[in-house]
């Protein structure tokens, strides 16, 4: 499929700024915040073998993400929910930026970058890398690729919380301690919650426009005010598992450092309460994906700093 042509005297932005966009930079810490949580969890454990295998895991992972991304603009675009209307995130193909084949091709090339990764990784390490990588690769071409994408359906939330919890976080440990932990699995949920609700806020936001096009995600199946619940209640999720995993032992106390933010959710929840105006709405969702970065940065440092106060991990 050809994009849409530009119209005579339209001014073209730069290539790299066309690709920047495509990439949505912003979006990035998705990726980047689990494998810092579990690099962060191996170091605390004494289980951090090795500096570069870490750099390879960030790296292909955010390189899946943006993948994931291009697939979401070239798809969208396919299935008619991109026009010069009502465009997504970077618009690319629909304004006549790049034509769709080569945004297509681009995402595909990222995978193969991830791939060559991915296979320096399990070198090292274990096949069980490989399937895992395969996976996360996959779940992001099917999440708007494939007979059925996951975006148009309620599952969005869940595929999201899996992959970009539990999956790369669990990973990020793997690679470096040679196996799972009862704390990797606590220090993942509450990043994974926290992604969902950026998925959900965005879903929130475009619950009308969605619903015009057929894509039956939460607030368009269930409702916006049962997909507002949800938002609320992945937040107090992400709160408590972070509270109990130190409690239980399984995390450090400095572990509770992102509790500094919890006043953000009750703001963010307000703004969806208050209006259903997408522009007005925008703010929501950028404050979501703040929320997610700030609580993983701080999450990461106060797990890794966790033996300056005599932390060790539990006997099991």
């Amino acid at each position: 499929m050809t994009s849409t042509p530009i119209a005579a005297g339209d001014d073209r932005p730069a290539a790299w700024r066309v690709w920047w966009r495509l990439a949505r930079p912003f979006s990035l810490t998705a990726s980047i915040v689990p494998v810092l949580v579990g690099g962060s969890l191996a170091f605390a454990t004494g289980d951090l073998r090795s500096p570069s295998l870490f750099v390879a895991m960030l790296v292909a992972s955010v390189l899946i993400q943006i993948a994931t991304n291009m697939f979401n603009e070239y798809f969208d675009f396919r299935h008619g929910l991109d026009t010069p209307e009502t465009v997504g995130i970077a618009g690319a193909i629909v304004r006549g930026h790049v034509p769709a084949a080569q945004v297509f091709w681009a995402a595909v090339a990222c995978l193969v970058l991830a791939l060559g990764l991915g296979l320096a990784i399990v070198a090292r390490t274990s096949l069980a890398v490989l399937v895992a990588g395969v996976a996360s690769a996959l779940a992001g071409f099917l999440y708007t690729g494939g007979p059925l994408p996951i975006a148009y359906t309620p599952l969005g939330e869940v595929e999201v919380f899996l992959f970009m919890g539990p999956m790369i976080v669990g990973l990020a440990y793997f690679i470096q301690a040679g196996t799972l932990s009862a704390g990797a699995l606590w220090a993942s949920i509450p990043i994974g919650c926290l992604v969902a609700a950026i998925l959900l806020a965005n879903n929130l936001r475009d619950v009308v426009a969605d619903g015009k096009v057929g894509r039956h995600t939460v607030p368009v199946t269930f409702g916006r005010w049962t997909g507002l619940a949800l938002y609320a209640a992945l937040f107090v999720a992400a709160y408590v598992t972070n509270v109990a995993a130190v409690v239980a032992g399984q995390l450090p106390v400095t572990a509770l450092f992102p509790i500094v933010l919890v006043g953000v959710p009750p703001k963010l929840v307000r703004l969806f309460v208050s209006t259903e105006d997408p522009r007005a709405l925008n703010a929501a969702v950028r404050g979501s994906a703040q929320l997610h970065a700030r609580f993983g940065l701080l999450f990461a440092l106060g797990i890794a700093v966790g033996p300056l106060i005599g932390w060790r991990t539990p006997v099991l």
